[in-house]
């Protein structure tokens, strides 16, 4: 299991956790429900401890399901009753360890089957209560992943209300020889090639890498610099990529009679980061370190090569074996007054 899919189940267990917690209190304070069991407050905090924690589990990975193998690949209306099967299901489970919980553990008022248990309005009322909760976290996510990963608290902490500046590395990386193939697919056919592109990059996810931009057949991805960000992991993003699309080699050959190859451009520096627009707001990103990397980036077909980086990065970066770094040269990058050295990062097979 990857990082990101522990990330999800993470996220879905404090959410089921907090969900089941506000349900207890807000069942029990003041109100007379028509229940076959009355639980004490021990029981209401055992359910939180034990179901929250079970719930956020399973809909945690129908959630990576649901995004590995539907999301964007099914019209929304079969996604809505897909996962309405799916809420079933899984409540249908918790329903079944839940009767046996108050049967064993809180007891029941007076003798209950299981069809008296599950028809009760209380347990009508938790199944549609697991639905808007569900709904909630699955939004949250969805939302998360369009502001950037990390992002969407920041951003309702107000992060961004001002400008501010911010230490990241980027990196562009663009498809080679997209005219070319524009040209020889179509526009729409073309257009396919780069979705099928660019859902093959979620093989950088295991990378921590934050994808900024799609802009036509070039994305721009990004790390926040920390001391334990280990730079690797921006090489390693890359060359994963590409093994990823290696991988689907006779997909992409059968499908489109072409199997892509990318080049990539490496910078790190500050960066101001703030919210912009509003029609459509968005998080921008702005200063010389972006434009660096894409300058660098359209030096790739002049070196011969698919991965170069400036010496920014460079001096940041510690070896490790894997890869050998090769100086190119001093380039005057269009638009700057001073030469910056550039090197190739080459892999080690």
């Amino acid at each position: 299991m990857q990082k990101e899919d522990l990330i999800i189940i993470r996220d879905f267990v404090i959410g089921w956790v907090l969900a089941l917690a506000c349900w207890s209190i807000v069942r029990n304070w003041g109100v007379t429900a028509d229940v076959p069991a009355t639980p004490e407050w021990q029981d209401n905090v055992r359910m939180v401890l034990i179901f929250g924690p079970l719930g956020g589990l399973l809909f945690g990975l129908g959630q990576i399901k649901f995004e590995k193998y539907l999301l964007r690949r099914v019209p929304m209306w079969k996604l809505l009753i897909i996962g309405l099967l799916l809420n079933t299901l899984i409540m249908a489970s918790l329903f079944v360890l839940a009767f046996y919980f108050f049967e064993n553990v809180v007891g029941f008022d007076e003798p209950t089957t299981f069809r008296k248990f599950v028809s009760n309005p209380s347990a009508i009322l938790t199944f549609l209560y697991s639905i808007l909760v569900n709904f909630f976290l699955a939004s949250l996510r969805e939302i998360n992943l369009l502001l950037g990963k990390g992002n969407l608290w920041r951003f309702l902490r107000g992060d961004f209300y001002s400008p501010r500046v911010e230490n990241r590395i980027f990196m562009f990386i663009d498809l080679k020889s997209s005219t070319t193939i524009a040209e020889q697919l179509g526009h729409i056919k073309y257009s396919r090639f780069l979705q099928d592109c660019f859902y093959d990059l979620n093989a950088v996810r295991r990378y921590d890498a934050e994808v900024y931009q799609y802009v036509g057949d070039e994305v721009i991805l990004s790390w926040r610099v920390k001391k334990s960000l280990d730079l690797t992991k921006c090489i390693k993003a890359f060359w994963a990529f590409e093994d990823q699309l290696r991988s689907r080699h006779n997909h992409y050959m059968e499908k489109y009679g072409v199997v892509p190859t990318f080049k990539a451009g490496i910078n790190l520096g500050e960066v101001t980061t703030a919210e912009v627009g509003e029609i459509k707001k968005e998080i921008a990103y702005h200063g010389d370190t972006m434009n660096i990397a894409a300058r660098i980036q359209d030096k790739c077909n002049d070196f011969g090569q698919t991965l170069l980086i400036s010496e920014h990065f460079h001096a940041e970066l510690k070896m490790n074996g894997i890869f050998e770094v090769q100086l190119m040269g001093e380039e005057l990058l269009r638009g700057k007054n001073e030469s910056l050295k550039i090197y190739a990062v080459i892999r080690n097979h």
